[in-house]
């Protein structure tokens, strides 16, 4: 069966080719060309680096399919020739002009040589995954030390398209198209705060950034503003929208599980922030971006990209929304089953993320989807434009994200606080961490409320412990349930909005669901958190974190398995994904 599904792929692969005609290819390799520089020459500091390919500039490759050895190879040298004492330093970009295969679908490899052993080679890469999208990849910094008479610096470059042993279809009839670009001068980083030590947000129009004070007082301020945000000190940056909704920044950063991997034991994560789009850090700590396999190599054994970065390219970082949504327009459900009103779950009303507001619930998968997405089109709301900003509803990825960088050295390190109060209003805590069925609500602000948060200060996320059921776009087998969607519509929703398992394929990596539980059972997640994976076509989509009643089992960790219907108990969460 597996023989008859790969020769069917390649069949369908060389067909698309031949439709196509330009099948997947590099469609050229070249070096930066500035001023009165060739295509094969860099000008750097008084001296010229020369650039050759061997065999050429041009790679196309018909009739790729899934395979363990790379489908291109390309060879090029630069030669180093100066008689100034000004060392000559140079970076490589691999620029991605199209990528329509899935995450990572596709990788590369980087074999690095200094053969006359002058100066400094861009390192090595082990295999590394490509993202789905426009985009470029720094492959490394080089530098010839000077004088130097012709010395080579030799890079071989490997692209692959690996087979998984798992269908494949997904990925035909796909594109990519790409080429080497070799600059002087070393790579800057764009969006890399150099003195924070991690990326700087990327605001969008009408945006302000804000702080707090000693008292938890809110205070606005400008994005040069040194005291803005610091994230060794998990104070994590937050902004506010022109309607005055709150969003927290998440940064691109890689981590590994350093105990606790796939175990009800609550465990560690270390995290590494990463430097603009690539998979550099201080230090140079090596990460993975692909090939994970759990026990042959995970994140307990290496340190990986988080996959939630990895949205239409490779993203600096995104923003979680603060707080559970309410509407601004107000809400008419009450607060126990069987009290939804069918005028809450609706596309008109408009989303706010405010502290002290009763979350949205009553709103079932596909109308929290719907709505979340038209966030990016309300400009006159919310004050950005929509060329620069995606807006859509979390996924298991972007929960995942949130919650490592909680349990991590730069958040609470420890157990989120619920949000006790049953009359589900957002940003509450209660007396103690595992409260349920309060009366009161400890206000978000407050000694105690800032527990709440996954930092344990104000400048962290809410509501992710507790209060309501929050609805996460992951789905197995594309079922249904009671969500909303049809068949058409939730088989066409792309890969980067939702997360998509099988029921017999338990995990993606990232999602706080396999590597943070032993499995399906009561207590079997970190921190003793609830967890049930979807098993059936009832209930086949996500929910996270709990709500009011959970007491010990409700939290960060918390997952389990819903119909996807309106419910008093279920609300939702929007991001923000820079485009």
């Amino acid at each position: 069966m597996k023989t008859k599904q790969k020769i069917t792929m390649l069949l369908s692969l060389i067909l698309t080719i031949l439709l196509i005609s330009t099948g997947l290819s590099f469609a050229y390799f070249s070096a930066n060309i500035t001023g009165t520089e060739t295509s094969t020459t860099i000008q750097a500091s008084g001296g010229v680096m020369n650039i050759d390919y061997d065999g050429g500039e041009n790679i196309n490759t018909p009739n790729i399919f899934p395979s363990n050895e790379p489908f291109a190879t390309k060879n090029f040298t630069l030669t180093g020739k100066s008689t100034t004492n000004d060392n000559m330093n140079y970076h490589i970009i691999l620029v991605i002009e199209e990528n329509t295969f899935t995450n990572n679908a596709l990788q590369y490899k980087l074999i690095s040589t200094n053969t006359d052993n002058n100066g400094a080679i861009a390192p090595s890469i082990v295999q590394s995954g490509i993202a789905t999208g426009t985009q470029e990849i720094f492959l490394g910094d080089g530098t010839f030390e000077s004088p130097v008479n012709n010395k080579l610096h030799s890079y071989n470059l490997k692209l692959y398209f690996p087979d998984t042993g798992k269908s494949q279809d997904e990925d035909q009839g796909k594109i990519f198209k790409a080429y080497i670009k070799v600059k002087e001068g070393e790579y800057d980083f764009p969006g890399y705060n150099e003195d924070k030590g991690v990326n700087h947000p990327v605001l969008f129009t009408g945006m302000t950034p804000i702080k707090w004070d000693e008292n938890n007082k809110e205070i606005n301020t400008t994005a040069d503003d040194p005291d803005w945000y610091d994230y060794d000190e998990k104070r994590w940056a937050n902004a506010k929208s022109a309607d005055g909704s709150y969003w927290v920044w998440i940064p691109r950063y890689a981590y590994k599980i350093t105990s606790g991997y796939h175990s009800s034991e609550t465990g560690t994560i270390d995290v590494k922030f990463l430097k603009g789009s690539t998979n550099m850090t201080v230090g140079n700590t090596i990460i993975e971006s692909a090939g994970y396999i759990p026990h042959e190599k995970d994140t307990s054994m290496h340190y990986f990209l988080h996959p939630a970065f990895q949205f239409v390219g490779e993203k600096t970082g995104f923003w979680m929304a603060k707080f559970e949504p309410t509407a601004t327009e107000g809400l008419e459900s009450g607060y126990t089953s069987g009290s939804c009103e069918p005028t809450d779950n609706v596309i008109t009303k408009t989303v706010a993320i405010i502290p002290n507001s009763t979350s949205w619930r009553c709103i079932n998968f596909s109308t929290a989807y719907k709505v979340s997405k038209k966030l990016s089109e309300k400009t006159e709301i919310y004050g950005w434009n929509k060329v620069e900003v995606d807006s859509h509803l979390i996924n298991n990825i972007e929960w995942g994200v949130v919650a490592y960088l909680s349990k991590s050295q730069y958040g609470a390190d420890g157990e989120v606080w619920n949000n006790a109060y049953k009359e589900f209003i957002t940003g509450c805590s209660g007396p103690s961490v595992d409260s349920n069925r309060q009366s009161t609500c400890v206000e978000y602000n407050t000694p105690n409320g800032v527990k709440a948060s996954t930092t344990y200060n104000i400048y962290g996320v809410y509501d992710m412990s507790s209060g309501s059921n929050e609805f996460v776009l992951g789905n197995i087998n594309n079922f249904l349930g009671s969500s909303g969607f049809t068949i058409e519509q939730l088989s066409e929703i792309s890969s980067v909005y939702i997360n998509r398992y099988k029921v017999d394929a338990k995990y993606n990596y990232g999602d706080a669901i396999y590597e943070t539980s032993s499995g399906s059972g009561v207590s079997s997640s970190w921190f003793a958190d609830y967890s049930l994976f979807p098993s059936n076509s009832t209930s086949p989509f996500f929910r996270r974190g709990g709500n009011y009643t959970y007491k010990t089992i409700g939290g960060v960790f918390n997952y389990n398995a819903t119909t996807g219907s309106a419910d008093a108990l279920n609300s939702f969460r929007p991001v923000l994904m820079p485009i």
